[in-house]
């Protein structure tokens, strides 16, 4: 890891708001506390967590034009949401173009959608992002409570309940996020 924790709030405070830098702040936490109960290396997933959110202040436009000169697929839901859906990835693709690991970066890229097969350290950024202290919605203490006994169970969990918001709201699924999904659920 090349980025060190300076460096990160450095990042953060120049490209995030307020608020956005809190959120980030408490993923940090929540992740960190994550990889020690699990097994991931804390302060990868401290770094992970301050720099998951480092592109999603980015207007449409920008993220969309990012990603093509990233070389970043962009799909048909991704183009109705750009930054909400691409700045993990090119968060990522910045991040690794200033030395940050694989490990992290591939954490970074899929902390919003996940996919199957993901690491150790990627699930805990996952859900560090979905359970953080500031967030409230039906479902999230039991996510949490799962939290605290199953890393497996509760990566499931969350991906049902997000599945489930986007289907609800009318929105597309990107294919990852069923995939990661399916992998917990498709023997049920």
């Amino acid at each position: 890891m090349s980025v060190d924790r300076r460096q990160a709030e450095e990042l953060i405070a120049a490209r995030l708001s307020p608020p956005r830098q809190e959120h980030a702040r408490r993923v940090a936490a929540e992740a960190v506390a994550l990889a020690r109960r699990y097994g991931a290396d804390p302060g990868a997933a401290l770094i992970a967590g301050l720099l998951h959110d480092l592109c999603r202040e980015l207007p449409d436009e920008e993220a969309l034009a990012r990603a093509r000169v990233a070389g970043i697929p962009v799909g048909p839901v991704e183009a109705r949401r750009p930054a909400a859906i691409l700045h993990g990835p090119l968060a990522a693709a910045e991040l690794r173009a200033r030395g940050l690991d694989e490990e992290t970066a591939e954490a970074i890229a899929l902390h919003t959608v996940g996919r199957a097969g993901m690491s150790t350290l990627a699930r805990c950024l996952y859900l560090a992002d979905f359970c953080e202290p500031g967030r409230r919605f039906d479902g999230l203490d039991e996510v949490r409570a799962l939290a605290r006994r199953s890393l497996d169970e509760a990566v499931a969990a969350a991906a049902r309940l997000s599945l489930l918001h986007l289907i609800g709201l009318g929105r597309g699924v990107v294919p990852a996020a069923l995939d990661l999904y399916n992998e917990w659920h498709a023997g049920r």
